[in-house]
Order: C-alpha cells, then structure tokens, then sequence
C-alpha cells in the first residue's frame, strides 16, 4: 500500500474510516474492556479517554481543536480518524488493529456499511489563488458561468454509485481549512482541496459486510484522491 502522493505535496490530510452496524447493546456493557484493551494497545500514544452513555472516545486530546487521532465507538459504529498526514499503510494499520481489538471485544456484531473519507488541500503549480480560480474555471463550461460576476471562488461536486467527492480552490483563510484542520499548525498553504468519501453498504436485510472489505473501500477512496490530484495538481 504505496503513498501514491508525495507528502511534500500535501498540505493538510485527514483520513475517516466509519463502520456501521446493526445496533449492539454489547458496546455499553464492554465499554470498560474496549478502552482498556485501546489503551494498552498504545495505537494513540498517552491516548486521553471518556467513557460517554453508550459510547467511548481515544483521542490525543479530547479538545476538539487539538485532536488528531480518534477512535470513537458507540451502539451503532465504529469510527477511526487521523490527521497526522499518516502514510497510506502507517493509518491502514492504525485501523485495522483498533477493528481487531472491537472484534475481541465485542465478537458478535452485524455490519451494514463500511465508509473511507479523505479530506485534504494540497499544493498546486501556482501559488496565485485568483490564477488558480481562473485555472478552475477553464474547466467548467463557459455557458454556467455568469459574465457579470467577479468569481471569486468555485466548488465542485460529483456524486456516483457508491462515493461522491468535492473539489475546489484554496485559499490561506479558507473556511475548509478552518473547519476541518482547526489546528494551530495546520498549513494555510494556497491549492486545491480534495473531499472524497466512499463506501459499501449490504445489499438485502440482516446480510451482514465481510469486514474484509474495510480494506477495498480504503483502496478505492486513495484511488480517486490520487486520480483527482492528478488532474489538479497542474492548476
């Protein structure tokens, strides 16, 4: 599991694995175990913890300013996130250790989707916001454009079978860096921002996802950040 981007192009990344299941009781009664297995596991060094009702919350810190590791479980999922730039495999086996523990804890469970979505703002050819906006208007077709309006900024979004994603410009004080990198030193470099999400969900009632699967859905989300990157990294 290859970086396919180079770090020195990524500005700022954040990474969400999300499992849903069918609701589990379960998760109440073992919240005690799952945070001291999490805990001594050590997949978030000196993790913080709260045990909620119903839920439990690993974190780094447990200001939300300041997080950049989560795991997070409740009565219907599992989330895992990180916003420490992790390479591709370094977060894969963030994810896939925290799911193992779940499953030692909880062993019976149902899954009924399995989500992967990354978010980032990267670099670009130009460090010129309004050249980068007018580079993203080159792509838009003339005739949705308004002639008389000063276009100051453009956000795209494609939905498809199974995933959607959000593109657009960049800029130092952007409100997307500030809501979802509200960190002090997030990177307020100018580019491009990449929001993708991903997912599989059961197909009939009571099936039940392999968990197997966590790993496709990861590929594919990684698979189109990069085929996006691609495309706009020449901005």
């Amino acid at each position: 599991m290859e970086d396919s981007i180079k770090s020195t192009s990524i500005n700022n990344r954040k990474i969400v694995i999300e499992i849903r299941y069918e609701p589990n009781p379960s998760v109440i009664d073992s919240r005690g175990s799952l945070v001291k297995k999490l805990v001594e596991a050590k997949l978030i060094p000196d993790a913080q913890w709260e045990l909620g009702i119903g839920e439990i919350k690993l974190s780094d810190s447990l200001k939300a300013n300041e997080s950049r590791q989560l795991i997070y479980a409740d009565l219907h999922r599992l989330t895992l996130i990180s916003s420490k730039k992790d390479s591709n495999a370094s977060f894969f086996h963030f994810a896939e250790k925290a799911f193992k523990i779940f499953k030692e804890v909880i062993p019976s469970y149902t899954i009924i989707r399995i989500g992967c979505r990354i978010q980032g703002t990267y670099q670009s050819k130009s460090n010129d916001y309004n050249q980068i906006v007018n580079n993203f208007k080159a792509l838009f077709p003339s005739q949705f454009l308004l002639e008389d309006f000063n276009v100051k900024d453009l956000r795209f979004q494609l939905v498809y079978q199974n995933g959607q994603y959000h593109i657009g410009p960049v800029n130092k004080d952007d409100g997307f860096i500030k809501t979802e990198f509200p960190f002090d030193d997030a990177s307020k470099g100018i580019g491009f921002a990449i929001d993708t999400d991903n997912y599989i969900i059961r197909s009939k009632e009571k099936e039940t996802i392999n968990d197997s699967v966590i790993k496709d859905v990861y590929v594919t989300s990684l698979s189109v950040e990069k085929s996006l990157f691609d495309k706009l990294n020449s901005l």
